[in-house]
């Protein structure tokens, strides 16, 4: 349970860092794609809105910080009258529902269209480039906790583990204290047999004899 615990957290959090940081690299080379070579379509912007995230603590994000993401749905006609929609964040906050844009989309994959102009290239290279830097710490971080865990942590755990179970081990396995056995040495054995002899008999030799006698009886 402890491992579980201390091993498949830190896991998962690593995976999923590993799989933003694939997500951002695949999503730059698509919008490369789109800027170089692809097809372009007007299109225009069916709405707009507004994805806030919050990291903090208590009621109301006190003490925290919060970061806004713009996103817009869009819809266009491909050369071959195909109507198609996509969402995609990040663009920019200048759109609003009812603007005309102009779509790319490599050659024969209107699937992977954006909206985002050429211009805005360096802006989300350094965007990505942030996300990946952060997202690099935080699978480090992960990484280096399950490794701090197996080589430190985990045996000094498993060491007292096994002291407790030995201390446990042997209380059980003590005997008893009892009642002291045997009769204590120098102890009466049995009372003498017989009734107790030499008592005195008559009148002891030294009783005075001048006694006066005992007083008439009326």
């Amino acid at each position: 349970m402890r491992d579980v615990f201390f091993l498949a957290l830190p896991g998962l959090l690593a995976a999923g860092g590993i799989a933003g940081m694939v997500w951002a690299v695949v999503r730059m080379r698509r919008l490369n794609a789109a800027w170089r070579g692809g097809v372009t379509a007007e299109g225009v912007c069916v709405s707009a809105y507004v994805v806030t995230t919050s990291r903090g603590h208590g009621h109301g994000n006190i003490g925290g910080s919060s970061h806004s993401t713009w996103h817009h749905v869009y819809e266009f006609t491909t050369p071959e009258g195909e109507v198609r929609r996509f969402e995609e964040g990040g663009g920019p906050r200048t759109v609003v529902g009812g603007d005309r844009v102009v779509v790319r989309y490599p050659q024969g994959r209107p699937d992977r269209a954006t909206a985002i102009p050429p211009g805005e290239r360096n802006k989300t290279l350094f965007a990505t480039g942030c996300l990946l830097a952060f997202l690099t710490v935080f699978v480090l971080g992960a990484l280096s906790f399950i490794g701090f865990y197996l080589t430190v942590f985990r045996p000094v755990a498993d060491t007292v583990e096994d002291r407790v179970r030995d201390t446990v081990r042997h209380v059980r396995e003590s005997p008893e204290p009892g009642p002291p056995g045997g009769t204590p040495t120098g102890a009466p054995t049995g009372f003498p047999p017989g009734f107790p002899t030499g008592f005195p008999t008559g009148v002891p030799d030294d009783w005075p004899s001048d006694m006066p006698p005992p007083p008439p009886l009326r």
